[in-house]
């Protein structure tokens, strides 16, 4: 290819790009623009590939294949969670690229002008700045590094000094590349990797937004420093236009917190924010009562009524995410919220802050996962001005950015920052964790509101009974008159019909994977096993996304493969049975598949569920599925509809069918045990906490923490016991626990607190079994035998939160279950905590 032809080829793609970035700025259009910067980008490499003759490489296809493989396998794996760290780890990885360019042209193809030399050596060194600060940026933001602001003693100098021996390096290199010239690579190495570590470790997580927009920008620099040190105008240009689009969202970031860049690359906001904090906390005025007393007053239990009324008669509604919304997973209530009060007549759009969350279009990500709708999703100036006509705002985990302090409090970080004019509104309602101030240290005047309503705890738990609460204002007082049989959680004939069932088929659709209550469906089968019937799966040949995708998330439970059943084999049984529960499925039990003619699923062999004697469906809502076709099974006499997400729709059938049959025995003597739990929690004076692997199943880590700070509030010392070989590596439980932002300094080894239990007035085991067996130290010949396990056995009371009371890995029996002074509390181990969370506060 010639130069010409080249130059021409590389102008064009480099205007494809734009367009693509142009056509990603409206929501309308952002798909397509996606599509076509990334096709840009692969025909760039092969335009690179061909002009330079290497498609004749099988190195070069190797690595491409290998890059396409782990692009594929992170884009399936990685959670929108995740999606930040993601990002920076992306950047950094462009980067480490741009970086090994400069090597290879200092080291390898040699770099015969002192231009040549000056960008290799500046692409290294910037190269290495953004990989190493991206890298730590996502490890904040991944939980392996701490969140908070990291300073050194002499931080500044520090970086003086290695912005001094980078600059050197690079001097070195371009005048005397003969002087030292290995060494001075590895310097160049070195400084470069150092700075970008030390001066991101300084930032701390809430401001790692503008971080990773930055870094961005310096991945696009050093990939157009790269470019120019091998002459490549198409890597010049593409790596300018990275560069100054991340810079300039920088830049707007920064105006949108109203700070300035420098500000937050040294750290001065973290500490400023934590000056007034302290300051506030010295001085404990009347305005800093205000705001606790105020969310003690309209808690959940007495702000409900309040709670309903409003949602009830809410016809204009914003609703404003943060990043509480997004540590909770709470993006699924939040869009069945918005559906349950769209379906009472309310108009609904979410108010997005621009440096909401951890990343730039942190919400927009995350609400897309939950398929919002995008023209819902309104930017702050198209949002702010609709506030003061608007009869209630949503608040979920957002603080500094709804914070009308930001008009009033001078000298504070978020002085002058745009927030969202949310105190405009009529009502407002407040999800949020607690009423401590964000992460500014500020506090905000709005939780003392006159028309605020707080409900404080766990955004996913708070925002699903606003869901119960507008879906019962939604249905009416008379929907259970329609003969639907659309019975209430719990109900009389509900628990009836569980219990007297002997003959149970439970069939498992896309919907349990969308909920991932593959666990509480289990739970539910050995709720009724032991309740005397006989439990199988149906498992139609296409549920769900892939073949076999039931009987995997079904076996991850421990669903033993006997009772998975073909659909041959299970459809003749259903005749004879008592009860069916459909949990996620639609098209796949819809009978109208054999009779209605022309429709898509007309003719497919599907699961004669209508002729159970009893059906129970715990379905999201009542629409079609994936084909369009209405299912008469919801109006079929005999159905009960529970609606909703499928993980709390099963464990309400759970709780009915434990809550009216008392058998007299102990294990189910402690099934309602809370009055006697709500004395021993309020008593506790020293606590231990028992993580296990339960808890990570659970991902009960935040509950724990929220129930130490119940403790905690209430005069306890509250610590806790992590064994060596808790969960499925070695540090499991510290990971999960410091992602809870539990303090390090209060996981203790088993060495360190296996003298305290004696003292303990209360250890609380959360999902943990085998590493507090006493049995270890009697039980000969058991594979735990001998084995040093926590001295829960001592403490004068404990709790016990285990999916149930099988022994664990090892096979042996726990006595500690059986034990005086213990109470079991069974099943989900988020839920338990969550019922002494209740019963602490």
């Amino acid at each position: 290819m010639s130069t010409l032809a080249y130059n021409m080829t590389a102008a064009a793609l480099s205007v494809s790009i734009l367009y693509g970035l142009s056509l990603m700025s409206k929501v309308r259009t952002s798909v397509r623009g996606n599509l076509i910067s990334a096709f840009a980008m692969a025909a760039a490499i092969l335009v690179t590939m061909y002009k330079d003759g290497a498609f004749g490489s099988p190195a070069l296809w190797v690595a491409i294949a290998a890059g396409v493989a782990f692009g594929l396998f992170l884009a399936n794996k990685v959670r929108m969670l995740q999606m930040p760290q993601l990002v920076a780890f992306l950047h950094g990885i462009g980067g480490g690229a741009a970086a090994i360019v400069g090597v290879l042209v200092l080291v390898d193809t040699g770099a015969e002008t002192a231009f040549a030399r000056a960008s290799a050596g500046l692409a290294l060194v910037t190269g290495m700045i953004t990989i190493a600060g991206s890298f730590v940026a996502a490890g904040k933001l991944h939980q392996i590094l701490p969140q908070k602001p990291v300073r050194l003693n002499g931080h500044s100098a520090l970086i003086n000094l290695l912005v001094a021996l980078a600059v050197l390096s690079v001097l070195i290199c371009t005048f005397a590349p003969d002087f030292l010239f290995l060494p001075n690579v590895a310097l160049m190495f070195a400084s470069g990797a150092a700075f970008g570590i030390v001066f991101t470790i300084r930032v701390g997580g809430a401001d790692m937004p503008i971080t990773i927009s930055l870094l961005n920008s310096f991945g696009g620099v050093s990939a157009a420093i790269a470019g120019l040190a091998i002459a490549d105008p198409l890597l010049v240009a593409i790596g300018g236009i990275i560069g100054s689009s991340g810079f300039l969202l920088t830049r707007v970031m920064c105006r949108a917190m109203n700070r300035k860049l420098i500000s937050i690359l040294l750290g001065e906001s973290s500490l400023q924010g934590k000056k007034i904090a302290a300051d506030a906390a010295k001085q404990p005025t009347e305005a800093r009562k205000q705001p606790e007393a105020a969310a003690r007053a309209v808690s959940p239990g007495d702000g409900a009524p309040d709670a309903a009324a409003v949602l009830a008669s809410a016809k204009n509604v914003i609703i404003v995410p943060g990043y509480g919304m997004a540590l909770a997973q709470a993006q699924h209530k939040v869009k069945q919220l918005a559906e349950a009060l769209e379906a009472n007549g309310a108009r609904v759009v979410y108010a997005v802050h621009p440096v909401a969350g951890r990343m730039p279009g942190h919400m927009n990500v995350l609400l897309a996962e939950a398929d919002v709708d995008y023209e819902q999703l309104l930017e702050m100036d198209t949002a702010n001005p609709m506030f003061a006509d608007t009869d209630l705002a949503v608040i979920i985990g957002a603080n500094d950015v709804v914070n009308p302090a930001a008009n009033t409090a001078e000298g504070t970080p978020i002085y002058g920052m745009p927030v969202l004019n949310v105190a405009e509104a009529k009502n407002v309602i407040i999800c949020n964790y607690d009423t401590k101030p964000g992460y500014a240290g500020v506090d905000n005047p709005l939780y003392a509101k006159a028309g605020v309503i707080m409900m404080t705890g766990d955004a996913a738990v708070t925002v699903g009974s606003l869901v119960a609460m507008a879906q019962k204002g939604t249905a009416g007082s008379g929907q259970d008159d329609t003969g639907s049989g659309k019975d209430a959680v719990g109900s009389g004939s509900l628990g009836t019909t569980l219990r007297s069932a002997k003959n149970v088929v439970i069939v498992p659709g896309y919907g349990m994977a969308l909920a991932q209550a593959q666990h509480k469906v289990k739970q539910l089968a050995d709720a009724l096993e032991a309740n005397g019937a006989k439990v199988v799966y149906a498992v139609h040949p296409v549920a769900g996304r892939m073949p076999g995708h039931m009987n995997v998330l079904l076996a991850e439970a421990d669903v033993d493969y006997e009772k998975l059943l073909e659909m041959e084999t299970v459809n003749p049984m259903f005749a004879d049975a008592d009860l069916a529960v459909v949990v996620g499925a639609n098209d796949v039990v819809n009978p109208a598949a054999n009779t209605a003619v022309d429709t898509p699923i007309y003719g497919m062999p599907v699961l004669n569920v209508a002729a159970a004697k009893n059906v129970i469906i715990c379905n999201y809502d009542t629409k079609p599925g994936y084909a369009g076709v209405e299912n008469p099974l919801y109006t079929q006499a005999g159905v009960t509809m529970l609606l909703g997400d499928a993980a709390d729709s099963v464990a309400s059938l759970v709780a009915a069918l434990a809550g009216a049959g008392d058998t007299g025995e102990s294990a189910h003597a402690a099934e309602n045990p809370d009055a006697a739990v709500a004395s021993v929690l309020h008593a506790a004076k020293k606590v231990v906490i028992v993580p296990g692997y339960g808890m990570a199943l659970a991902q009960a880590q935040h509950k724990v923490k929220q129930l130490a700070d119940a403790l905690e509030a209430n005069g306890a010392e509250v610590v806790y016991a992590v064994h060596p070989v808790a969960g499925r590596m070695p540090g499991h439980m510290n990971v999960l626990l410091a992602e809870a932002d539990v303090d390090y300094e209060k996981l203790l080894e088993m060495e360190t607190v296996n003298p305290m239990f004696a003292n303990a007035d209360l250890a609380v085991v959360v999902g943990a079994n085998d590493v507090v067996n006493p049995a270890a130290n009697t039980a000969v010949d058991t594979p735990i035998y001998g084995m040093p396990v926590l001295n829960v056995a001592e403490a004068k009371n404990v709790i016990i939160c285990n999916y149930d009371t099988k022994p664990g890995y090892a096979g042996v029996e726990n006595p500690l279950y059986t034990q005086a002074g213990v109470t079991m509390l069974l099943g989900d181990a988020s839920e338990s905590v969550e019922r002494l969370i209740r019963n602490a506060g």
